[in-house]
């Protein structure tokens, strides 16, 4: 069933009102599920996006197809969420959370969109190995972001475009972006998703696109803008 998140007359309500929110995400090992990560992505794209994006009195509605109605007076928004990470290594984080399996601090494992799932005693004997694997050189980790974000970007197309699906004047997408890559320059990778975007048609379906992770969120809708993640209920 629908449920009404918050209501907020004016930008000041608005972050006191996220503030209030309950967006902690559980680990994995301990009842995480989708909604906590849709909360919280929500949360921080509305506590970061500049105040002249929004129009008030507005109200944020957690629903289904899409996850959000962000109905403002300027026009209502639909905003569908999904979350960028390897199957594989989901579990994987599940088994050293639940078992204490391997070292503490560990190489970053690397992944492939759509790779073959694998099973519990393959992933805990990767695990228990932590081999470091190929790395990265170059420019990779940001071509590979770029491309990985492009992937679940064209995953959503025929879902939001489906019978069923409720669209609304605007629509928006929010990826989070959990993938495994070394240190990314958000700014470099940015330029190179930009024209993927576009060549998959992804604004004939989106009006904007935002993938964030724990620090930064890139904005798409013409040239990408990048910007610092603002904790809900912090002044801008």
């Amino acid at each position: 069933m629908p449920e009404i998140i918050l209501r907020a007359n004016t930008a000041a309500e608005l972050r006191a009102r996220l503030a209030e929110l309950d967006i902690n995400v559980p680990m994995r090992s301990a009842g995480r599920r989708s909604h906590h990560a849709e909360r919280y992505c929500i949360a921080y794209l509305l506590a970061t996006l500049p105040i002249e994006q929004l129009s008030f009195p507005l109200t944020l509605t957690h629903s289904d197809k899409p996850d959000f109605l962000l109905a403002m007076t300027g026009g209502d928004v639909g905003i569908e969420h999904t979350e960028a990470v390897p199957e594989n290594i989901a579990h994987a984080d599940f088994l050293r959370e639940k078992e204490g399996l391997g070292p503490e601090v560990y190489f970053t494992p690397r992944a492939t969109p759509g790779e073959p799932r694998k099973t519990a005693a393959q992933l805990r004997s990767e695990i228990e190995a932590d081999a470091p694997g190929c790395g990265w050189d170059g420019d990779s980790p940001e071509r590979e972001w770029a491309a990985v974000m492009a992937h679940f970007v064209t995953e959503k197309i025929p879902k939001v475009t489906a019978n069923g699906f409720v669209r609304y004047p605007a629509n928006w997408l929010i990826v989070y972006d959990n993938w495994p890559l070394p240190a990314v320059n958000y700014s470099k990778a940015a330029s190179y998703l930009a024209p993927f975007l576009v060549d998959m048609g992804a604004f004939s379906v989106f009006d904007a696109i935002f993938v964030h992770n724990d620090s930064r969120m890139c904005e798409f809708r013409d040239a990408p803008i990048n910007h610092t993640l603002i904790k809900p209920g912090l002044m801008r």
